[in-house]
């Protein structure tokens, strides 16, 4: 048996962060931008699609007329990042143009016919590992109201 094919002790401790950094990600930052999107915007939830090990949803939202909307938390084995996948046809991509600070595409597996934006926690916030629970979720809010009113702006959620 080569040495990499052995389980270590630590193998069971990074499954355990892993999980306890999904379950946050999950029961207070995406469960509070998914309060934020339901009060702001006109939209209806969906569960079409699931979490998979690199990609986590909780809910997503049917913009009228638009397409759907996702909060997700990418986590690779190097990078914890959150994305607001947008769904947009052809016709609305080519009337956006060249945007400052717009959708780009994703560059997931799976997510590849999805723009939107991503980015790394660490940069979300400056020091954000260092921020105490409540300051990570208000920066995590913030991360994501700013591109959902972006999206606003540009017609494409309508705010109630």
């Amino acid at each position: 048996m080569a040495a990499s094919d052995v389980l270590r002790a630590s193998d069971a401790a990074a499954v355990a962060r892993y999980l306890q950094v999904r379950g946050l990600l999950h029961d207070r930052h995406l469960a509070r931008v998914e309060r934020l999107i339901l009060e702001r915007y006109q939209v209806q939830p969906t569960k079409r699609l699931h979490s998979s090990f690199a990609a986590h949803v909780r809910v997503g939202f049917v913009r009228p007329g638009e397409g759907e909307l996702w909060p997700v938390a990418f986590t690779t084995t190097v990078e914890l990042s959150l994305a607001l996948c947008v769904e947009l046809s052809p016709e609305r991509v080519a009337d956006l143009g060249t945007t400052l600070d717009g959708p780009q595409r994703i560059r997931h597996r799976s997510w590849e016919d999805w723009w939107g934006w991503e980015r790394p926690l660490a940069h979300i916030a400056a020091d954000f590992f260092d921020l105490d629970a409540a300051a990570q979720e208000d920066a995590v809010a913030a991360w994501f109201g700013e591109r959902l009113e972006w999206l606003a702006k540009d017609g494409l959620i309508r705010r109630r």
